[in-house]
């Protein structure tokens, strides 16, 4: 049997030189089942930086099942939908490489605030501070087992559930036009 050496050479940085047409879409899944075990601001930062990726936003779309119907994951995912309406744009603006926002938040050293603008270190504040804000409802909310909410409205779908035995519930958040 023949053997063939193939090599391919993948040029990130000529992706998005391509026509808008000949992308095609993409969908990405985040998976979950227990808020305990996969703790929600983990799957909140894991969607985050995937909605954050350098692609055509209408040809993108990022999907979390949750297999533990918790309340406290969808509780954590609507209020990290509010922040990446700040945070998307935010990486886009400023052409930031490391679109995890706790990744990005962590290496404080590595952003020489000295090479950069005013404008870009009060954005990068507020930013960090939106952050933070996020995780501290998180952290509430996991501390106390549930959620801050009522069970209405979005909500109401949970009050009755059981993890192990729950119905399919199809929830959209958010969708980015930029």
């Amino acid at each position: 049997m023949p053997h063939f050496n193939i090599e391919y050479n993948f040029h990130h940085d000529h992706i998005l030189d391509r026509e808008p047409v000949e992308l095609p879409s993409v969908d990405m899944f985040v998976t979950t089942a227990d808020p305990v075990l996969e703790p929600p601001i983990i799957t909140v930062n894991t969607m985050l930086s995937l909605l954050a990726v350098d692609y055509l936003a209408h040809k993108l779309a990022c999907y979390v099942s949750d297999d533990g119907c918790s309340p406290l994951t969808y509780y954590s995912l609507v209020e990290a939908s509010k922040f990446a309406q700040l945070w998307v744009p935010f990486c886009k603006m400023y052409d930031i490489q490391v679109r995890a926002p706790f990744r990005y938040f962590s290496n404080d050293q590595v952003i020489t605030l000295s090479n950069s603008t005013k404008e870009f270190q009060h954005e990068r504040k507020r930013m960090k501070d939106e952050y933070e804000h996020l995780c501290h409802k998180i952290e509430v909310a996991v501390q106390k087992s549930v959620p801050t909410c009522d069970f209405t409205g979005d909500f109401a779908e949970f009050s009755s559930v059981q993890c192990n035995n729950h119905p399919t519930i199809i929830k959209r958040s958010f969708a980015f036009t930029k």
